[in-house]
């Protein structure tokens, strides 16, 4: 027996940091997928072995909990799982779209399907499957990613409800280039150094946070609302707010070239900020004209900058053929 299963890649859209605090984010399921073969255990009855950073081969941990967590209500399983998360990687470096996430969500749907279930028809017990096992090895972290991953679609989130996310349309007068720095970026690391500023200096912590958290609401409300140039706008001053961020903590969260990213969206019309906690990984330019958007990725290309062609709101976790 075999079954294969697979999750989106995610691009965080609003709410970095803020969403830590109980802030709305939004944020997007991408058209690269993390795929997940569980087939019959090997002979040797060997156990399955857990890798932080799947590429081909086993699960990270986050996933094997998910796994746990999904047989512990559908049922045990006797399959080895393994994932394939080479679209989500360039070489032997993570693009930053959210491969453990995808993995925990494949891993989960797995279990569903071993036992002859849907994986899409109960997206919303697999969140919770997936939530679980990502907070159980990482709980400082939002799970707004999980819930892109298992919904698809472009997902409004709440850390306080994130077992009742939903899903948005998406404005089709907004276009959004994507942007790869070629760094991969340590979440944890910037996150860590954004919670010693809130020790250290609590007042200033708030101040930040305060233009961060509006800059936040403003895009979420342009992009929910259909608001594109009132988006533009918005997510400029998200990536200047997540500047100041960085500037305050000593963190370097809008990097030299997420601000050159910055720089040239402006230049032509749009405004861009990092995607997810920054320091590397991607950035996303947002615009409300075609024309202005291949202006902008002509640019990229003169400044030597690596455009990612994703789409978004690609469909969540689901079965796939074997």
């Amino acid at each position: 027996m075999m079954v294969r299963t697979s999750a989106p890649g995610k691009l965080m859209l609003s709410g970095e940091y803020v969403v830590l605090e109980g802030a709305e984010a939004l944020v997007t399921a991408v058209d690269r997928r993390l795929y997940a073969v569980g087939s019959a255990r090997r002979d040797d009855g060997s156990p399955q072995r857990g890798s932080g950073s799947p590429g081909r081969g086993t699960l990270p941990p986050e996933a094997l909990l998910a796994r746990e967590y999904a047989e512990a209500v559908v049922g045990v399983t006797d399959m080895e799982l393994t994932v394939d998360a080479s679209a989500l990687r360039r070489g032997d470096r993570k693009l930053g779209l959210g491969s453990s996430s995808a993995a925990s969500a494949a891993a989960a749907a797995a279990v569903v399907a071993w036992h002859g279930g849907d994986p899409a028809a109960r997206r919303p017990e697999i969140l919770g499957w997936a939530l679980a096992g990502h907070r159980a090895v990482a709980p400082q972290g939002s799970g707004a990613d999980v819930a892109a991953a298992t919904l698809g679609g472009v997902v409004r989130f709440s850390r306080e409800h994130a077992e009742r996310a939903v899903t948005i349309e998406w404005p089709h007068t907004l276009h959004v280039e994507v942007v790869w720095t070629g760094k991969p970026a340590r979440t944890s690391d910037l996150v860590a150094q954004v919670k010693t500023l809130e020790a250290d200096a609590p007042g200033r912590y708030r101040e930040v946070m305060r233009r961060l958290r509006d800059a936040s609401e403003e895009l979420l409300g342009a992009i929910v609302g259909g608001e594109a140039r009132r988006a533009i706008e918005a997510a400029d001053e998200h990536g200047a707010a997540m500047g100041a961020l960085g500037e305050a903590a000593g963190a370097p969260i809008v990097t030299e070239t997420l601000a050159r990213v910055a720089e040239l969206a402006r230049a032509h019309r749009g405004g861009a900020k990092p995607s997810g906690a920054g320091g590397g990984d991607v950035a996303l330019a947002f615009f409300d004209s075609a024309r202005d958007a291949a202006r902008f990725r002509d640019a990229c290309a003169t400044n030597e900058l690596a455009l990612l062609p994703l789409e978004l709101g690609a469909d969540g976790v689901r079965l796939e053929e074997t």
